[in-house]
């Protein structure tokens, strides 16, 4: 069940040759920012082997000498040379093809706990304990034991076989009670701190009839994409910019790595047609239920009548206009008793001696569940981009709008590009350019414009016909195009 050790996450800021950055830098779990030899002139410091390391290689103390003062020799003389293509005005990422791969580079490098380990134990078997990059994810190693002792433990010991005969509670048990409050005390720290945010911690929200939801954890703020992308940046660079204008400059160009180097935790109980139907979706939030499963209660959602409506004819997967009263009567009393006797079931079920795996299948996805979820700055934006959206279910948009007022104390800056850039802005295809370009050009795009007119929308393969029909009507790329220049003309 390893689900649980990707909510805890370590960032560090390390300063290795490139030869380290090699396998640091490319391992595919973690989230990175590099110093960047484009923009900046190489850092003036590299990696010489200390002469037991190369006597442990050649056995020889003669040659270990010699090859100690080739390597010198070579780095004074490659980095010298690119100075002189600095000077000239060489292109940097040009002028850097000649410095070996000794030379230090710098970069931010966030990870979570059970792929530190799993990264730790793949390359405690590749590499020698002499070799340098060892050394650096010997030191990582040493830190993250610190942070969660029993966690590292457990994830690094190959011979830990000492398995627990655990007594799990009935599903009812973990979901029906309140969420939790933290298991400890408030401490001094030296990590980054946002007031508003620590205000809002495990303070329980209701929301959805039984549901709730509450910030549990964070890491990192604003200060800290702007630290990030200035990895890339070092002497040479013209201008360093404020805060505010580099993050939100970072968002709107999609320069996406630094804004992942703050994370924020939270959890909910909420309806299983929710958590994790639809927020599962997004694969770039960790997330863990009790114990590596799902368990499901014995509460259900009920739906408002303001929310029981018709099924919408144009948006497919909506809703639409409200129900009649009687249909609403109608179709409360047929869920209801559908939740109940799922309920009743799953009771009885229990009391003849089923195991909970089995007596949750009783249940539907309306029954309330517990999750934990974590994530960057950076994927909650997108998250939040798909699920506060109109076209989002209802009940997830509420979950969604809960998360970004916790993303918005959590980073605000970053929050308020994502809103501008993201969330409200909009994208054009090649083929809404080529279009939109024409209109502005023959002058048939106003603010008077009538835009449900086929005509305006032909030459681009917008308009198809209807099926079985000769009839014209706008495809799905073309109502989409409609609806942004519907927000562009209002």
């Amino acid at each position: 069940i390893y689900e649980p050790f990707k909510s805890v996450h370590l960032k560090f800021s390390i300063q290795a040759p490139i030869e380290t950055a090699l396998t640091l830098v490319y391992e595919p779990s973690v989230s990175v920012n590099e110093y960047s030899g484009r923009y900046s002139v190489m850092i003036n410091s590299s990696r010489i082997p200390n002469m037991q390391s190369i006597i442990n290689s050649s056995e020889n103390v003669k040659k270990a000498i010699e090859i100690q003062e080739i390597i010198k020799k070579n780095r004074e003389e490659a980095f010298s040379k690119y100075q002189e293509l600095v000077a000239i005005d060489l292109a940097r990422e040009l002028a850097r093809v000649g410095l070996g791969i000794d030379n230090d580079t710098r970069f931010f490098w966030k990870i979570d706990l059970f792929n530190l380990a799993q990264f730790y134990n793949k390359q405690g078997k590749k590499l020698d304990k002499y070799n340098d990059t060892m050394k650096y994810i010997e030191t990582i190693a040493s830190i993250a034991k610190k942070v969660a002792p029993y966690s590292w433990s457990a994830l690094t010991n190959e011979k830990l076989n000492n398995g627990l005969s655990l007594s799990m509670p009935n599903d009812d048990v973990v979901v029906d009670s309140s969420l939790n409050p933290p298991d400890w005390e408030q401490s001094e720290t030296r990590r980054v701190t946002v007031a508003t945010l620590e205000a809002m911690l495990f303070e329980k929200r209701d929301f959805l009839n039984n549901g709730e939801f509450q910030v549990v954890d964070y890491m990192g703020d604003d200060s800290s994409f702007a630290q990030a992308a200035r990895t890339s940046y070092g002497e040479g660079t013209k201008t360093i910019q404020d805060d505010k204008n580099l993050i939100r400059s970072l968002i709107r160009d999609l320069h996406t790595s630094p804004i992942e180097m703050a994370e924020l935790a939270f959890e909910a109980k909420v309806p299983v047609f929710t958590d994790p139907r639809q927020a599962g979706r997004h694969r770039t939030l960790d997330n863990h239920g009790f114990m590596g499963y799902m368990p499901i209660g014995s509460q259900y959602y009920s739906i408002p009548d303001s929310e029981m409506k018709y099924q919408d004819r144009k948006n497919r997967q909506g809703r639409g206009k409200e129900m009649d009263a009687d249909d609403i009567l109608r179709s409360r009393e047929l869920i209801l008793s559908t939740l109940e006797n799922e309920k009743q079931n799953a009771s009885r079920i229990r009391e003849l001696g089923a195991p909970e795996e089995i007596v949750r299948l009783a249940k539907g996805v309306g029954f309330y569940t517990k999750r934990w979820r974590t994530g960057d700055t950076h994927n909650l934006g997108h998250f939040l981009r798909l699920r506060l959206d109109a076209h989002a279910q209802k009940e997830i948009r509420d979950y969604a709008q809960l998360v970004a007022e916790a993303v918005a104390a959590h980073t605000p800056i970053a929050f308020e590009a994502v809103q501008d850039y993201i969330i409200n802005g909009m994208r054009l295809s090649a083929k809404e350019i080529q279009l939109l370009n024409s209109r502005i050009k023959d002058g048939t795009l106003t603010k008077d414009t009538d835009l449900s007119n086929l005509d305006f929308y032909r030459g681009v393969g917008f308009v198809l016909k209807k099926k079985d029909t000769e009839e014209k009507e706008l495809g799905r790329e073309g109502q989409a195009f409609k609806a942004k220049l519907e927000k562009l003309i209002s």
